[in-house]
């Protein structure tokens, strides 16, 4: 009993279930209200004549008023922007709803049949069957809505027709109508269980694209890191400067760096005194680069960086680069440090394509490193 009170109050629901429950109920309910308020109109038309105003038009009225009102709820109801606390809030008055709409309604009915002849009775009849059983339709999507339903009136309205004195057909009609609604809640029960499924495959489906979305973009990451630097290799940058150029109106510097006294550091001290030294220096580096800088290990103890900005700022960021590059570095309780060489080209003043910026930068750092000019003699003509 604790279980299936539970079940009935959704006291634990699947979120992704639940929502997609509400988005079915939010196509289905407009339809289901519409149908209400048809049929308790042609119930109210059909009795206006022989019941009481207060029953007929009156009751209309109040129940085309509670439909009606509901309506527009659903069809502007938006329910990727609601939280699931409120999906749930939603299924949950709906259900308290549907069952409080089905023992008024099938309560209206029983009144209205003291009047009229068998014929009105048999409407009345009618009326009942069809409003559950479409009701059942659109609720499927929320078996405890459909549930309800079928427990609050099919045990009313089959014992009404058992002890009023009425035909025997009446009974036989309302026996039923009960258990075609048992047979279809079997029906319905099945089909929810497949919509759940195919919910959470759609949820498995989209998990396991997400998860192979965030593999590629960090094997598309990896592919473009140097290992030991973590700055941008030599791939990335080279991706760059083809996209840049490629960019209309574009401007910017390459510069091409190069360190001075890597290799005695790497001969007196160590390989992995070598590593550390660049990675530590690439750690600093990579604090710089941002949308329009770009700096790249290129392999060994060379450098690349790619620089968007006005000409003041370009000197600036590459008197920032000369510092982090020169500033000592604490390895294995030595103080080690490098000087840097550099060579520079612009696009589209001094080249106009890949090649021949590559070319003209690494002539530039060329004649700078056999001349021993250091990067504050040069910067002044970036």
């Amino acid at each position: 009993m604790r279980r299936l009170i539970h079940w009935l109050v959704l006291a634990n629901p699947e979120p992704s279930v639940a929502r997609a429950q509400l988005r079915e109920l939010q196509n289905h309910l407009p339809l289901l209200y519409s149908l209400l308020i048809a049929n308790a109109a042609l119930l109210t038309w059909t009795y206006s004549s022989l019941a009481p105003i207060w029953m007929t038009w009156v009751t209309f009225t109040c129940v085309a008023v509670v439909c009606l009102s509901r309506i527009p709820f659903w069809l502007r109801l938006r329910t990727a922007e609601i939280s699931n606390q409120d999906v749930l809030r939603h299924l949950r008055r709906t259900i308290w709803l549907s069952g409080v709409l089905a023992v008024l309604f099938i309560g209206w009915a029983m009144l209205l049949d003291d009047y009229g002849t068998a014929l009105e009775h048999s409407y009345s009849a009618i009326f009942i069957a069809t409003t559950v059983i479409c009701s059942m339709f659109c609720l499927m999507h929320l078996p405890q809505a459909a549930t309800s339903i079928v427990v609050l009136v099919a045990p009313i309205y089959v014992g009404y027709y058992a002890l009023a004195e009425v035909e025997l057909v009446f009974l036989g009609i309302s026996l039923n109508v009960a258990l075609v609604a048992l047979v279809m809640m079997k029906v319905l029960f099945r089909a929810f269980d497949t919509f759940t499924t195919m919910i959470r495959s759609q949820n498995e489906i989209i998990a396991r694209h997400l998860e192979v979305e965030k593999l590629n973009v960090e094997n598309e990451r990896l592919a473009n890191t140097d290992a030991l630097t973590e700055l941008t290799n030599r791939r990335y940058f080279f991706s760059e400067l083809h996209s840049w150029i490629d960019q209309e109106g574009a401007q910017f510097t390459l510069a091409l760096l190069d360190l001075d006294k890597f290799k005695p550091i790497n001969d007196r001290y160590g390989h992995p005194a070598g590593d550390h030294l660049l990675a530590s220096i690439g750690g600093r580096l990579k604090e710089l680069c941002g949308e329009n800088i770009v700096i790249s290990r290129l392999g060994g103890d060379e450098f690349g960086v790619l620089i968007r900005l006005d000409s003041i700022s370009t000197d600036q960021i590459m008197r920032r680069v000369y510092d982090i590059i020169t500033t000592p570095v604490g390895v294995y309780g030595n103080l080690l440090s490098v000087g840097c060489s550099l060579g520079i080209a612009g696009f589209p003043t001094t080249a106009r394509t890949a090649d021949e910026l590559l070319h003209q930068a690494d002539t530039d750092l060329y004649v700078n490193k056999r001349s021993k000019v250091q990067q504050p003699g040069r910067r002044a003509a970036i």
